[in-house]
């Protein structure tokens, strides 16, 4: 019983997914800046930044659904939190069953369709246009993005996000197999954390804040926050997915080597962010349905084969 409260509320639960959020949004702001010759923001900047969104004054505009803006940032961070329950931190999971890499995945889509409702349950015109889009941001990549995970769990012919790591200890990582199946669902977790090339949705440019326009105070801060782990559980998945092949005796080579892997894909997602220009809607809809779409089933097709 205290083992499983630990579990939640520690490791690797509330607190470590928070804790690594941060670490995350700190790592990937510094890197940007880097890549722009800039300095970057100090180690406690994401934390600070936090505190002040809590201590702020929560407003709230007139003809808003009170409950539902107080409620779809909650929900979002309490989906994503018990999506990382499931995956294995370094080889360490507690909660691991089979076919968890599908309620992952319906976890991890809680705080899309949340961001949706949000723009629809807002009086702006900005949260609205930011609503509309993340739903079609949403259909565009969530169809390559679970036909590409898809090869991971049908080479290792099970569902639980352990045992596809457990198999890549004898077969040596897939993204050896699978390159195209890992760059596949790369794209797919920069389109669901509404990062660029791919944060149509809430670009500021064009859309304010997007859905995220009417919230402040608190419940921005949540949305914040769901984002960061969000981003970390996306990650702690395409690791294990795709780079789960540790297999040594040494515990601290093992941890050493999955934030090595941990650190490798946040560069991943800082250099895209750097290099390429915000695509439109349309331009976005084109590439998932006539190219990434087709390319992932190429992969899958190549994964059933290589099993036959």
């Amino acid at each position: 019983m205290l083992r499983g409260i630990l579990s939640l509320l520690i490791f690797p639960g509330l607190a470590f997914q928070v804790l690594c959020g941060l670490i995350f949004e700190w790592i990937d702001r510094k890197l940007l800046a880097r890549f722009q010759r800039r300095v970057g923001p100090p180690w406690y900047q994401p934390a600070a930044d936090l505190v002040k969104l809590f201590s702020k004054e929560d407003l709230m505009p007139e003809g808003v659904y009170d409950l539902v803006e107080v409620l779809l940032p909650l929900i979002s961070l309490s989906a994503v939190l018990t999506a990382g329950l499931y995956i294995p931190i370094a080889g360490f999971t507690s909660f691991s069953f089979e076919g968890d890499l599908i309620v992952i995945q319906f976890l991890m889509s809680v705080p899309t369709l949340a961001y949706y409702l949000a723009g629809i349950a807002s009086v702006g015109i900005y949260s609205f246009l930011g609503g509309g889009r993340s739903i079609l941001q949403y259909f565009s990549y969530e169809v390559p993005l679970l036909i590409a995970i898809s090869g991971p769990a049908v080479m290792a012919g099970s569902w639980s996000v352990a045992q596809i790591s457990q198999a890549q200890l004898g077969m040596g990582p897939f993204v050896i197999f699978q390159p195209l199946g890992f760059i596949l669902a790369v794209v797919g977790l920069i389109g669901k954390l509404k990062r660029d090339p791919l944060d149509i949705p809430s670009a500021s440019t064009e859309v304010v804040g997007g859905s995220l326009t009417e919230f402040s105070g608190a419940k921005l801060g949540f949305w914040q926050l769901t984002m960061n782990v969000q981003a970390v559980v996306g990650i702690f998945l395409l690791v294990n997915l795709y780079l789960g092949w540790l297999n040594f005796t040494a515990p601290l080579v093992v941890v050493g080597i999955f934030l090595l892997e941990c650190l490798l894909m946040v560069l991943v997602l800082s250099g895209a962010s750097a290099i390429f220009a915000r695509l439109r809607i349309d331009q976005l809809a084109g590439l998932g349905w006539k190219i990434l779409v087709p390319l992932s089933l190429l992969q899958l097709g190549f994964v059933i084969l290589m099993g036959v």
